[in-house]
């Protein structure tokens, strides 16, 4: 079987395991008593773990070896799922969370430094968007999947479906991924040595302002639903419409970043997340959210290949799960702040989390379209 497809379906089980928690894990977090503001700082403890984790990916993968790494990320992460959907206690909850979000950074950079080695500079934004396509189709089904089984079986079924779901991808990592002796030796002077690139520090600044902006929406729009009386299958729905159109916008995103070199893309990504995401506090009725999810989901859509394209053109090969490490954790950075932040502004009750939307894609928009007027790499594996 071509690897491509071997990585589509890791990519897919890796996504899904989360995808099925995500819609519903507001809920259930408010349904244990929690407010907004300590939903918020929960969730992004899971974030904040899986940032710092991921800026250890290459020193890890340098020892244990890309394919006993992505095995043990899965595996810890499928047990990880099994205690989040059983723990009560605020420090069992936030346990719990914290080891998803480091089980999650194990599997995570590897999994991506994996896709970029399978293809050249000149096909690699191809290359990520057949992967995310795939990935991404764990987005479309993930959230409705997760807000049918929540209805029918309870909150913590999600949690259970979901680590079936990692513990599915250990086999097809076993049979894709590569051994030990293929990974070189890094260490963590190789993160500062990274950052130190104008470029890639003003792509993982963009990054992590983008993703805040995904954290405020991930958080605070199902619990903006279920405050309109609404059910918790609207909001499975509106994750599954936005999946639908941020996978269809997978495949077409890897052509126009090689035609238009990312900047006017991501732009149009920031301005289509922002905006969704300011327009949340009024909306009220069914259909209006459908529609905020398929914008959202469409402009969400071009970030993650474009600017991991990008970086991957920036960096030699030896250095992809370094990169991809610092990259997933400028991700991970931004839905960490982005709930934090959500969560303070909902305990001030001075406006909506949503507002929050503004000026980070303001910065965003600002610091991507710095990024992209640097030069790209020449040479046929740069």
């Amino acid at each position: 079987m071509p690897p491509g497809v071997l990585l589509g379906a890791a990519g897919f089980c890796a996504n899904i395991s989360w995808q099925i928690v995500l819609p519903v894990l507001p809920l259930h977090l408010s349904h244990l008593g929690y407010s907004a503001a300590q939903i918020g700082i929960l969730v992004s403890v899971l974030s904040v773990t899986m940032a710092i984790v991921e800026l250890q990916a290459g020193p890890i993968v340098s020892v244990l070896g890309r394919r006993w790494t992505l095995v043990g990320g899965f595996s810890a992460n499928a047990a990880c799922l099994v205690f989040a959907g059983m723990a009560r206690t605020t420090g069992a909850v936030a346990s719990a969370l914290a080891a998803i979000g480091g089980a999650r950074a194990v599997l995570v950079p590897p999994l991506h430094a994996t896709v970029a080695e399978s293809s050249t500079t000149t096909t690699r934004g191809r290359m990520f968007a057949l992967f995310w396509f795939w990935a991404s189709a764990a987005t479309l089904a993930g959230p409705i999947v997760g807000g049918l089984v929540a209805a029918r079986y309870g909150d913590r079924a999600p949690f259970f479906l979901g680590s079936v779901f990692s513990a599915l991808a250990v086999p097809i990592i076993v049979s894709v991924a590569a051994p030990r002796g293929a990974s070189p030796k890094v260490s963590l002077r190789e993160v500062a040595e990274l950052l130190a690139h104008r470029a890639v520090l003003r792509l993982c600044a963009a990054c992590l302002l983008c993703f805040s902006i995904a954290g405020l929406w991930t958080t605070f729009l199902p619990l903006h639903i279920a405050r309109q009386g609404l059910s918790v299958v609207l909001v499975g729905s509106v994750f599954t419409v936005q999946g639908a159109c941020y996978a269809l916008m997978q495949v077409p995103t890897g052509r126009l970043i090689h035609r238009l070199r990312g900047d006017r893309v991501a732009l149009a990504g920031i301005v289509g997340m922002a905006g969704a995401a300011l327009a949340v506090p009024f909306l009220h009725a069914p259909l209006a959210f459908l529609a905020a999810g398929a914008v959202y989901g469409s402009a969400f859509g071009l970030i993650p290949v474009t600017f991991a394209t990008r970086i991957t053109w920036l960096m030699p090969r030896d250095k992809y799960t370094t990169a991809m490490g610092v990259y997933n954790s400028a991700i991970d950075f931004g839905l960490f702040l982005g709930p934090l932040l959500g969560g303070a502004v909902a305990f001030l009750n001075a406006v909506p989390p949503f507002a929050l939307a503004l000026p980070l894609g303001l910065a965003a928009a600002a610091m991507a379209l710095g990024a992209m007027g640097h030069p790209l790499p020449r040479g046929p594996e740069g």
